[in-house]
């Protein structure tokens, strides 16, 4: 993976694909969302992510995300939103906590909740019990970005645009 990447990284909920989205239609800096590229990679079989994980189960969905993240290792000088569960993989982890462009989009877990309870994410079917105990475990991996950005005081265009300072690409 090229050093001069960046990632977008934080819980399910956290504002991750919407900042992207928002990058991509206001500057010229390339962006690519991970499940997206799992989807691309997977499409033969799947339509959504959540087929993935009822169809196959998370530990496939896993590997596959592993495997789509390894495919744009050779991109230079994007943005890349990785799913909430994507540094659970060592080597996706390792990458993005060497980099000095990782931004972590931090909320309170019941601000996340209230995001995701009404969709059809397939962790949110097991429940909110179980979802703060995955959201717990996840934290100190969150934590380890290089950047922390509060998203429960600030809009997502602030965040995108406290982004796009940092990063200096445009």
């Amino acid at each position: 993976m090229s050093s001069n990447n960046a990632f977008l990284v934080g819980f399910m909920g956290s504002g991750k694909s919407s900042i992207l989205k928002h990058i991509s239609q206001t500057t010229e800096i390339n962006t690519v969302d991970l499940d997206q590229v799992v989807l691309n990679d997977n499409s033969e079989h799947v339509e959504t992510i959540e087929e993935i994980f009822v169809t196959h189960g998370e530990k496939y969905f896993r590997s596959q995300e592993e495997k789509s993240f390894a495919n744009i290792e050779n991109l230079s000088k994007t943005l890349i939103s990785l799913g909430g569960g994507s540094l659970e993989s060592t080597a996706i982890r390792t990458i993005v906590h060497q980099s000095k462009q990782s931004f972590y989009l931090q909320n309170e877990f019941i601000n996340l909740w209230e995001n995701i309870k009404n969709t059809n994410r397939p962790l949110v079917a097991t429940g909110i019990d179980n979802v703060k105990m995955i959201y717990n475990e996840r934290l100190e991996s969150y934590e380890q970005c290089s950047n922390t950005i509060d998203m429960s005081t600030t809009s997502l265009q602030e965040a995108s645009k406290i982004i796009v300072r940092k990063l200096g690409w445009v």
